[in-house]
């Protein structure tokens, strides 16, 4: 028995053109050797750890150029479109979209503008880790894609993850 239906829609990004449709699609990740010192620290220092995932993140990236789709197949149709056929009709992009080249980086983007307004550093040397210390402790998010690995104070890390989710 089929509980319900689920469809997620998808850009055709392998018909992106460099320079057209996209300028950059580079974003940062945590490797291992940072991910491997961040653990011995928290470890060492006695301090407490979250791992986050965040569900759609490539949803929330706000895009640079602008971007247009062919109404696909099964997506019904704007009512302002009702009278033309599909192939002729397209639909500009409000936000990335799973399939797009520059998704990742769009969602880095935005997370990073996101934590630097809070506050965060971002770190000069790995780019994917922010860094906030307060009077009484500190906290440090490290990215890799969706995943968010923070660790620090309890105090710090209620307050971040509050902040996340908000």
């Amino acid at each position: 028995e089929i509980m319900r239906h689920k469809a997620r829609l998808v850009a055709q990004g392998f018909s992106q053109r460099p320079g057209i449709d996209y300028e950059e699609t580079y974003s940062p990740v945590m490797d291992a050797i940072t991910f491997r010192f961040l653990m011995s620290l928290a470890a060492s220092k006695n301090l407490e750890m979250r791992l986050m995932d965040v569900v759609t993140a490539y949803l929330y990236g706000s895009l640079d150029t602008d971007i247009y789709m062919r109404i696909p197949e099964g997506f019904k149709m704007p009512e302002a479109f009702s009278s033309k056929p599909r192939e002729s009709c397209a639909i500009k992009l409000q936000r990335s979209l799973y399939g797009l080249k520059q998704s990742g980086r769009m969602w880095y983007n935005r997370l990073s503008e996101h934590l630097i307004k809070k506050g965060y550093i971002n770190s000069p040397i790995c780019p994917c880790v922010f860094i906030k210390k307060t009077s009484s402790g500190f906290v440090i998010i490290a990215v890799y894609v969706d995943d968010l690995n923070i660790i620090g104070t309890h105090e710090e890390i209620e307050e971040a993850t509050n902040y996340l989710k908000g």
